[in-house]
């Protein structure tokens, strides 16, 4: 196994999740592999670990549409052939006047199906409509077992990857901070005060682009992404400075 030495000075999260992802994949000379689904964490450490130990071989991520966040990745050491991700969207639609169904209804029902989370990638719950993103090799069990999530019952079919059009939507709200440290980002998303925000950062509940934190002096900057357990995820858009008070008025963007 190559080392993990780079990531000394990361964090035990980086250095567990490094040594996870090298007991788990083959990086092999003159093949190309795909692995299971990846969070956004395991993304950016991988692409540290090929960077590092494996510097001919390159690194490609999909997860069924342009935005998605669980993706795989394609382990490219022979560029002279390729590889399919094996990923299929599975569709349902249910009747929105009578019925809700929430994320959670469908990770539970993921949950009570036995099957490993890193099969699936990411799940999209519309205002009538659910979409996920599972191996291709467990996508016909999923269709014929996954018929209900909550009370709504759920007749989920393949849909061709190039018909996917699915958007993620944000909305904006302004904050007014005298930094960007993260401890005073955090505090004004939130209403909290910096005393709770360090509660929040030694209980591991706030993450700077998908890396957890618990230093309250990092500072970010714009398209920096934010997640606050409870609260959501948060983006960096821009900002202003008044000249005055030298205050920043700052765009977030929150994923709804």
């Amino acid at each position: 196994m190559k080392n993990i030495n780079f990531l000394q000075q990361g964090s035990a999260e980086q250095r567990e999740v490094a040594e996870k992802l090298l007991q788990s994949i083959s990086f092999v000379e003159n093949r190309n592999t795909v692995t299971k689904f990846l969070t956004n964490f395991e993304q950016i450490v991988l692409s540290q670990i090929v960077a590092y130990n494996y510097s001919d071989f390159k690194v490609e991520f999909f997860g069924g549409f342009d935005d998605a966040e669980r993706k795989k990745a394609k382990i490219i050491s022979n560029e002279y052939y390729d590889i399919d991700y094996d990923i299929v969207c599975l569709k349902a639609k249910f009747n929105n006047k009578f019925n809700k169904v929430e994320h959670r209804n469908i990770l539970g029902a993921i949950h009570n199906l036995g099957i490993n989370f890193n099969r699936f990638g990411d799940i999209i719950v519309l205002e009538n409509e659910v979409y996920i993103f599972v191996d291709e090799e467990i996508a016909d069990y999923i269709s014929m077992e996954f018929t209900k999530a909550g009370r709504v019952n759920l007749n989920f079919e393949r849909v061709d990857l190039s018909d996917v059009t699915i958007e993620k939507k944000y909305e904006d709200f302004e904050i007014v901070s005298s930094s960007f440290r993260i401890d005073s980002i955090v505090a004004k998303i939130t209403n909290k005060s910096r005393s709770k925000v360090k509660e929040f950062l030694e209980q591991d509940f706030v993450k700077l682009n998908h890396v957890i934190l618990r230093n309250g002096e990092k500072t970010c900057t714009t398209n920096d992404i934010i997640s606050i357990r409870k609260y959501g995820r948060f983006v960096v858009k821009d900002f202003r400075q008044n000249k005055k008070s030298l205050k920043y008025r700052i765009t977030i963007s929150k994923l709804v």
